[in-house]
């Protein structure tokens, strides 16, 4: 799909190249399947059909007027980006760590985290319109950095709850990106991704990364 294609359907690229769309969540199931790849194996629910899925994913080619694929670090990132097999699990299942061991995905000590990309409570927040997510491991300092007040998910917290007190043209804005299939990591959710902290208010983790996010010709 092209970003404008992306854009069309309501969800926010954040102006990112095609190699940096990344869904982090999705409506249901067949959004899952539309946009992210094929659900390879499903987690059958007591309290909901569907606890959570592995999903073979859709790997873009990298575009090398991204600054982001000159770094040392390049493999690394797009491993962690774009892993071939994903886990995405319903924001109210609990049993998520267990299932990513269970399924293969590795062991996870007690310093990695399992971060729900999208924050759980926003998805609460905005009436389960992207109940499904997609978890990515991170060190502890990069979750709590993200998870503080202060932090990227303390601020979008703070914004859904005062939407109703927003201008219209903003809560029209909010509502369109509400009903999109999926929701698209922006640069600070890219940046978690790639383990490292975001930082508080001023976010200088995402500071030091967002030139790299963005083609040098763009």
């Amino acid at each position: 799909m092209t970003r404008e294609e992306w854009e069309t359907l309501g969800v926010q690229t954040h102006g990112l190249p095609l190699d940096l769309i990344v869904p982090i969540a999705a409506a249901d199931l067949e959004a899952i399947e539309t946009y992210v790849g094929t659900i390879q194996v499903r987690i059958l629910g007591r309290k909901r059909p569907t606890n959570a899925v592995v999903v073979v994913a859709h790997q873009p080619s990298r575009n090398p007027q991204v600054p982001l694929w000159d770094q040392r670090e390049a493999d690394q990132y797009y491993r962690r980006l774009h892993p071939s097999r994903q886990l995405w699990v319903h924001v109210d299942y609990t049993g998520y760590r267990r299932a990513w061991k269970r399924l293969g995905f590795g062991e996870i000590t007690r310093q990695v985290f399992l971060d729900h990309i999208r924050n759980r409570a926003a998805v609460r927040l905005s009436g389960y319109r992207h109940p499904f997510l997609r978890v990515c491991p991170v060190s502890r300092d990069t979750n709590t950095s993200a998870g503080l007040d202060k932090g990227t998910e303390g601020m979008e917290k703070i914004e859904l709850r005062k939407l109703k007190q927003q201008p219209a043209y903003i809560r029209r804005r909010t509502e369109r990106r509400l009903a999109a299939p999926v929701v698209l990591a922006d640069p600070i959710d890219l940046t978690k991704m790639l383990d490292i902290p975001p930082g508080l208010t001023e976010l200088p983790g995402v500071a030091s990364m967002l030139m790299k996010y963005y083609a040098k010709n763009d």
